[in-house]
Order: structure tokens, then sequence, then C-alpha cells
């Protein structure tokens, strides 16, 4: 009796992804009248990527008549791949679809597949293993056709993902791949967005070096050559690197990424290996400090070694802090402004900007001071509580100056003011960054 009831379960999940055809006359004339349905077609469907176990678990096939309208859906199982539709004379397009469970995918109804062929992924769920095929056949008056549809895997695999020789400091270790397709047509074609990225945190192993995650992780191919970028995350911040991989990732393919830290001012090598599903292939490439740093900021922490002062992390910007403050002016006559704000600009204008990050540095705002002047990170506090003083400007074109006054533990004051400048107040600029 127990297996009676998982058997119509089993039948039950598949039914709710594929509404079950109808066999028997169906309306297939253009002018609303009853078409005879007079021939046979016998569809069989088997995974053709593997030969010792080509069944597929769960089927669907989308039978079309020539003005494009579904009018039968058929489903197979494991124990029985094959479905019969009863229609009249004609050319029919065949989409088939297969998979160990799609009630994972959303899936187009027989009322929709003919405005919408579109297969995504469905809210909370992972994504499972899926094939394709798109057949067309002519049945004649009468007729009986066998047709097998050989379906064709429309995801890849992500198995392993391994970085070794990673510093006792870093207490995180996150691998992402980007862009890749989020979704695929019923004829097996991606459409190009939106795309979506991947990411997958690594677990610490055994010996204290070695980062590793194993999530077998059926993914979409990924959209042109991806990046592969690695976030090492430790007590003082976040530093990552990216790597444009020069061969894209194609479905029908099982991926290991392995990559071997050997030191800051940081080279990293790796090897992605396809096997098992597909030919053998093996992506091989290096990380090292030519190659595009890219940010992961977080407020009040190093990225790339740039204090990070703030994070708008809807908008993907932050605002980074230059790594040392910048030779102060000393020979000037303090009571002209223009000509301080005129020495101060030329200052920022000669140092060189974080790699590939355009735009240009600028004074901190008087809160943007507020924030870093009173983090033991960046400043130590005299004999009187105080910081030092720096520039800063609110966007106005006012030159000001702002340090904090530490009251207590946990207390802070910020002070401020716009004229009685000298040359002992630092300036240390900020830049605009999106990320």
């Amino acid at each position: 009796m127990f297996k009676r009831i998982l058997a119509f379960l089993l039948l039950l999940a598949i039914f709710t992804s594929c509404e079950k055809a109808v066999v028997g006359e169906i309306d297939d004339a253009d002018d609303g009248g009853q078409a005879v349905a007079s021939s046979r077609l016998i569809v069989t469907t088997r995974a053709g990527s593997d030969p010792s176990d080509n069944s597929v678990a769960q089927g669907c096939i989308y039978v079309l008549n020539s003005s494009g309208r579904c009018v039968q859906l058929l489903t197979t199982d494991e124990t029985d791949n094959s479905a019969t539709a009863y229609l009249p004379a004609g050319t029919y397009t065949l989409y088939a679809v297969g998979g160990n469970d799609l009630s994972r995918f959303q899936l187009p109804s027989q009322s929709e597949v003919a405005t919408k062929k579109v297969i995504t992924q469905v809210s909370g769920k992972t994504l499972d293993d899926l094939l394709l095929q798109r057949v067309v056949v002519t049945l004649d008056d009468e007729e009986t056709l066998r047709q097998t549809i050989t379906l064709q895997r429309a995801v890849l695999c992500i198995d392993k993902i391994e970085i070794k020789h990673v510093p006792s400091e870093v207490n995180q270790v996150e691998v992402s791949l980007s862009p890749l397709y989020s979704m695929v047509n019923l004829d097996g074609t991606y459409p190009e967005s939106p795309t979506e990225t991947y990411k997958v945190a690594l677990t610490r192993q055994t010996d204290g070096t070695t980062w590793q995650a194993t999530p077998s992780q059926m993914l979409f191919p990924s959209v042109g050559n991806p990046t592969i970028k690695i976030t090492f995350t430790t007590d003082d911040g976040t530093l990552s690197y990216a790597y444009n991989a020069t061969e894209n990732l194609p479905a029908n393919h099982h991926f290991t990424v392995v990559g071997n830290y050997t030191g800051y001012n940081i080279a990293l090598t790796g090897v992605l290996t396809a096997a098992d599903w597909g030919e053998d292939r093996t992506i091989e490439f290096d990380f090292d400090d030519d190659l595009q740093t890219v940010y992961n900021p977080v407020a009040q922490h190093f990225c790339n070694g740039y204090y990070v002062i703030s994070v708008n992390e809807s908008a993907h910007t932050a605002v980074l802090m230059a790594k040392a403050n910048l030779e102060k002016i000393t020979s000037i006559d303090f009571s002209d402004t223009d000509a301080l704000y005129t020495a101060i600009n030329g200052r920022m204008a000669d140092l060189a900007l974080p790699a590939n990050v355009s735009g240009q540095w600028r004074l901190p705002t008087v809160a943007e001071v507020g924030v870093f002047s009173k983090d033991t990170q960046i400043v130590t506090f005299d004999d009187n509580n105080n910081s030092r003083n720096y520039y800063c400007d609110n966007g106005d074109g006012i030159l000001k100056w702002a340090y904090t006054h530490r009251v207590a533990e946990g207390e802070y004051t910020l002070n401020q003011g716009s004229s009685g400048f000298n040359s002992d107040i630092r300036i240390r600029p900020v830049i605009d960054i999106s990320y």
C-alpha cells in the first residue's frame, strides 16, 4: 500500500509541472471546427549524455500545431518514457523537457506556451538537472509515427571549489562566478538578460590553510567568458581579485575550481576541470597584482588597503579614504582660503587613484571626518583626547576643518570650523566608487 501511495504522489508531482494531455478528438482547426485525430504519434524520451542510463525521471512534451497552438501536453516518467498522442495529419513542433525534479522549474502551461517559451527557476528552490530538445515531425493521414527524442542538458554542475594555502588571519573565503544565464528557452537557447551571479562561501579544512566547498550545484551556463572572483575577509577588511576567463562555461560539464594562494601582493593560480557529462576540458588562470582588482567594501573596514567610510548597498556605491595623509601645506597665507583650497586640490590631483576606479579625490565632508577621526584603526588620540584636525568640505565649496574629541570610552564630540586654518591641519582625501 505504501509503495502505491508513493507512486501516486510521484505522478501527482509530475502532473503539477506538466498538464496531462487528453487523448482523443482535439480542436485543431483554425476556423474553430473539429479536426479528426486520425494519426498516432508515439514519443519516447531519452537522455543523450549518459549511455549507461538514458532514462528521464520526469518529462513533458509540448505538441504545437502549424498555427503555434499547443494541442497536447504529454508526460513521461522513469518507468514509462513513452507517451502517445492521437492527432490530425499535419506538421507539429515538439518541445521536450526532462529532469529529475521538474517542480524546481517554472514551466509554461499548455495555454501559455504559444507565446511564452521560457523556463525559469522556482523562487526559493535550487536549480536541478534540466534537459531539452525541439523536434519537428510530419504526420500523414492514418499514420503511426514513432519518434525518439534525445534530450540535451541545459545546465552545468559546479562540483568542488577549493582555495589552498590561505593565511591563518583570513576568517572567510568567498568565490563567485558571473555573469550566468538565469533562464532558458524551450528550444535550448538562452535569453541574454537578466543574468545572475553564483556565490559560495568556503569552509576551512582541518589543515587550517585549505578552504573548500562541494556544492554539486547545477547552474545555467555563463554568458560569454565569465569572471571568477575570490574574496578574502580578515578582521581588518577584505581583499578581492578577479580573473576574466578566456573561455566560457558551457552546459553539460562538471567543473572543479582549484586556486593556490601564494602570498600577499597576491598570486593565485587555479584550474577549472570539466568531465563526466561532456568532453574533458581544462582552463588555467593566474591571479596577480596586474589583474583586475575588484571591491567588496564593508563600512569601517579596509577594502584592498583602503578604509571604507560608508557603503550604499542598494546603489552599489562606497566612499574610500586615501591610505595616508597627504603632505601638509605649510607655506601659504592661511587667511586666503581660495589659495589654500587651490593648493589642497593640487595635492589631491597628484594622488594616484585606486586600481580600476575612475573619478577624482575630494575632501571628506564633516560627517565623514566624524566617522574616521574616532576610529583607532585610523587615528591616535593625543593627551587631550583629541584626534588630528582634517580639512573638509560639505560639498558647498566652503573650506572647513573638523576633529573628534573623545569625551569618554565610546562617547565623542565632533568639532568643526571654517576659519583659523594652520599648518598642522591634515589632508586626507576620499573618493566615491561604484562596485
